[in-house]
């Protein structure tokens, strides 16, 4: 039977090419090679170890752990590999706090984390995710690399099939009672908050706790998000230097406001209410409308000309 006959229009699930790169990391020097220079890493060090669908802490679970040892000491590479899913809240932030906790740990002394996936999806990740992210080693790249060597023939297959599957699109499942709270949310928001933009809802699935506005200024990189589930409602900046900007900000401040910042982003946060999307919309409308007029604040603080100048000067 000719292996090349896989129906490129089966789903391929993240498990299969989980475990065809871990079989080129331990297969193939130049495939390991190739990782190391995504990760910006020396081609010169050894492989430690790798690890599948590791979860030793509370913090979640990585798809693939690559350690890798050299003079500097040891680097974990924490892949997370997608193919169509959707990412779970504070996905890749819990990647970096298992990098760092296997720093405490003394398990390496440094770590790269790292997105395996098609080109687009990595592209398409709004900056909350992409921040946290080192590199995207892209399944374009690795079909790529896989092409010279016919003996790859098969997982080249594999990981072209995947791109397809990714191009035909991952089709989020609605959730009703996410839906419904988005709807009357919005119906609030474009009638009493007009000048915050709020778009019109289209599919939201059960992750949907985290509501974007459209962009401020400065194309995508600064906007408002209303992390209703407990963190409050946020203005966010990407940045090329986060705890500058947040610290210039500081003075410009009101009393309920602080700043908070990552290597490539700000944030200006209010704690608002969290908010229990299943419960009736009536009994929620209160803290609905509190959260909206803070997100209102936050706006107007954004736009003004001391502050906007700072944000300006450091995007």
């Amino acid at each position: 039977m000719n292996n090349l006959a896989f129906d490129t229009m089966v789903r391929v699930d993240e498990i299969v090419t989980d475990v065809l790169a871990m079989d080129l990391l331990h297969s193939s020097p130049d495939f390991f090679k190739k990782v190391l220079e995504v990760a910006k890493e020396p081609i010169t060090m050894s492989l430690v170890g790798i690890r599948r669908s590791v979860a030793d802490t509370s913090l979640g679970e990585t798809d693939i752990e690559l350690v890798a040892d050299g003079p500097d000491g040891r680097c974990a590479i924490l892949i997370e590999n997608k193919v169509r899913a959707p990412l779970m809240d504070r996905q890749f932030a819990r990647y970096r706090m298992r990098g760092h906790a296997g720093i405490e740990a003394g398990q390496w002394t440094r770590f790269r984390v790292i997105l395996m996936s098609p080109r687009s999806y990595y592209e398409t990740l709004d900056v909350e995710h992409s921040q946290h992210i080192d590199a995207n080693l892209s399944y374009e790249d690795v079909v790529t690399f896989l092409g010279s060597s016919p003996e790859f023939s098969f997982k080249r297959h594999i990981f072209q099939s995947a791109i397809t599957d990714y191009r035909k699109g991952y089709v989020k499942s609605a959730d009703t009672a996410m839906m419904n709270f988005y709807q009357n949310y919005w119906a609030v928001a474009s009638m009493e908050f007009p000048q915050l933009r709020m778009a019109k809802p289209e599919i939201v699935g059960k992750d949907g706790s985290w509501i974007y506005f459209p962009p401020l200024y400065a194309g995508n990189g600064v906007r408002l998000i209303h992390k209703f589930k407990g963190i409050g409602c946020e203005l966010a900046v990407a940045t090329r230097n986060g705890e500058k900007l947040a610290e210039e900000l500081i003075p410009f401040l009101e009393t309920d406001m602080t700043a908070r910042s990552t290597k490539s982003m700000a944030f200006v946060t209010v704690k608002t209410p969290a908010i229990d999307h299943i419960r009736d919309f009536l009994d929620l409308r209160t803290d609905v409308v509190l959260s909206l007029q803070v997100l209102d604040r936050l706006r107007s603080f954004a736009l003004d000309e001391q502050v906007r100048s700072r944000i300006t000067a450091l995007l």
